[in-house]
């Protein structure tokens, strides 16, 4: 059975048993909280449905990547974005090693591939606007790739958003909460933000586990 959680107007859920006893243990629930079971008609305090935790060992998963966000933001401009591709990948990468149903990872490496594809014509594109280089014509396969990325780039993002708010509503319950359109404007470094403030609450709650 999953129940659903409502604080005020705000609903969140639905949930395992198992995710909201972490979720009450966390402090992201309190029992003054109302519930509703899979089926059930009423709203119920959530002290009447489970009014104490079951002595389960806690699940730690390791760290998303630490790298703080205005740090990738410096490395993503002087490098005119291609840190930004990797950064991606790495930070995909992460969520693989904790869940293993990810499918971002696959996305942003084709991603990778048409940038890296499309690079010595972009490099040219450059050096004609900037610096009087030759003439470019831009054909109609690098500008196929181009948009193909783009579209690319925009689903691994909303899919790595989804993963992100399962993972994190869940197995790990932070209560981490992403807002579409700043998915879809900064992504990665949208993301990175999160992991940063995440890796803090961790470490305040004693469930940090670094990456080796």
């Amino acid at each position: 059975m999953t129940y659903t959680i409502a604080r005020g107007p705000r609903v969140f859920g639905p949930y395992a048993a198992e995710d909201v006893y972490r979720l009450l243990a966390a402090g992201n629930i309190v029992p003054t909280d109302l519930v509703q079971g899979e089926g059930m008609q009423d709203w119920r305090p959530v002290s009447e449905l489970f009014p104490a935790p079951p002595p389960v060992a806690a699940m730690l998963f390791p760290d998303p990547p630490n790298l703080p966000w205005w740090v990738a933001l410096l490395l993503g401009i002087v490098t005119g974005g291609l840190f930004f591709v990797i950064w991606d990948i790495v930070e995909a990468a992460w969520m693989r090693r904790v869940s293993e149903r990810s499918a971002a990872l696959a996305l942003y490496v084709v991603v990778a591939i048409l940038y890296v594809l499309r690079l010595p014509e972009a490099w040219h594109i450059v050096a004609y606007n900037a610096f009087n280089g030759p003439f470019v014509v831009v054909t109609p396969l690098g500008e196929g790739m181009g948009l193909a990325g783009l579209a690319l780039a925009i689903a691994a993002r909303f899919v790595f958003r989804n993963e992100l708010l399962r993972h994190f509503n869940g197995p790990e319950p932070l209560g981490l909460q992403l807002n579409a359109f700043w998915t879809l404007l900064f992504g990665g470094l949208y993301f990175q933000f999160h992991f940063n403030r995440i890796n803090e609450r961790k470490r305040m709650l004693r469930m940090s586990v670094p990456v080796i």
